[in-house]
């Protein structure tokens, strides 16, 4: 059976570091959903667009890691396809935590992020800011992901990490 693999959570949870690590360990191309939903100057592609961009990507490939959020954009797409979701279910101190060190990383170590962009200290404190949308989206996707375990998508094989010490558990599943 194909790997197709999707590697969701909120914001700041590590999908896309977790997702490049299993893609070079094992092989499996991976998608990073940011990096197709933003264009230059965090200018978000249309819904219907960025959609159609993440089928095609896909469609490229026989496995697939697919890493990010965006659940009720491709729940009818991509979530079909997949044969394993791997939720990060990690806890809000861990991802506020995680949310201040990549800031620090992506404002003043200019370290590139989302396609082309770059954070700036400006945007941290807008009302476009990682740390606004993570309490506004932390619960809500919590819920959905729970949701969507027990009732749409019952038939997916699930692996829930509680922590990054679990992500072990992916690989082991992965080699077998």
């Amino acid at each position: 059976m194909h790997r197709k693999i999707i590697i969701t959570g909120t914001t700041c949870t590590g999908k896309t570091t977790l997702g490049k690590k299993i893609s070079k360990e094992f092989g499996i191309p991976q998608i990073d959903l940011d990096d197709l939903h933003f264009l230059p100057n965090w200018v978000e592609k249309e819904n219907e667009e960025f959609v159609n961009d993440v089928n095609s990507e896909v469609a490229k490939h026989q496995e697939w890691i697919v890493t990010g959020s965006y659940q009720s954009l491709l729940k009818d797409s991509v979530w079909q396809e997949a044969t394993l979701i791997v939720w990060l279910d990690y806890s809000l101190s861990l991802v506020l935590r995680r949310y201040f060190i990549r800031t620090y990383k992506r404002v003043f170590l200019k370290e590139k992020c989302c396609g082309e962009n770059y954070e700036t200290l400006g945007r941290t404190f807008s009302k476009e800011s990682l740390f606004l949308w993570i309490f506004k989206s932390y619960w809500v996707r919590k819920k959905r992901m729970h949701h969507w375990q027990n009732t749409l998508f019952t038939h997916k094989k699930w692996l829930i990490l509680k922590n990054p010490k679990e992500e072990n558990k992916l690989r082991l599943m992965l080699k077998h």
